[in-house]
């Protein structure tokens, strides 16, 4: 079973997303700040981080880059949430710029799961 981080401020949204995630088989953890999820991160170690980058009160840029700097965790690939997909701080948020992808919000369950299976095959054999 593949591992979820997600970190989003928003409980409407964080609760959604996970029970569409956990409906298709995927063992999930929460954070509402950015702190929380990196310490989830550096304990749980998941394939793959959910993210809010455009609320300030997530200090999501703070996690990244702490992540960035993470020899454990910083290959992990991220899907960032944004609602303005024209964000211009995203290539600035991490080292490892290939690792990141952005989904404007609000999307769809389908985009959302097509964005982490596309993540994940880029990552390589499960």
């Amino acid at each position: 079973m593949k591992k979820v981080l997600i970190i989003e401020n928003s409980r409407e949204i964080r609760e959604n997303t996970a029970e569409i995630l956990e409906l298709n088989n995927y063992q999930v953890f929460v954070a509402e700040k950015g702190s929380a999820g990196f310490d989830l991160a550096k304990k749980y170690l998941p394939d793959i981080i959910l993210c809010d980058i455009m609320r300030p009160e997530t200090d999501s840029r703070a996690f990244l880059s702490l992540a960035s700097g993470d020899k454990v965790i910083r290959d992990i690939p991220y899907i960032l949430f944004s609602e303005d997909s024209a964000d211009s701080q995203v290539g600035k948020l991490s080292e490892n710029k290939n690792n990141l992808c952005l989904l404007s919000k609000p999307f769809e369950a389908n985009d959302l799961l097509d964005a982490i299976t596309e993540r994940l095959d880029e990552k390589g054999p499960w």
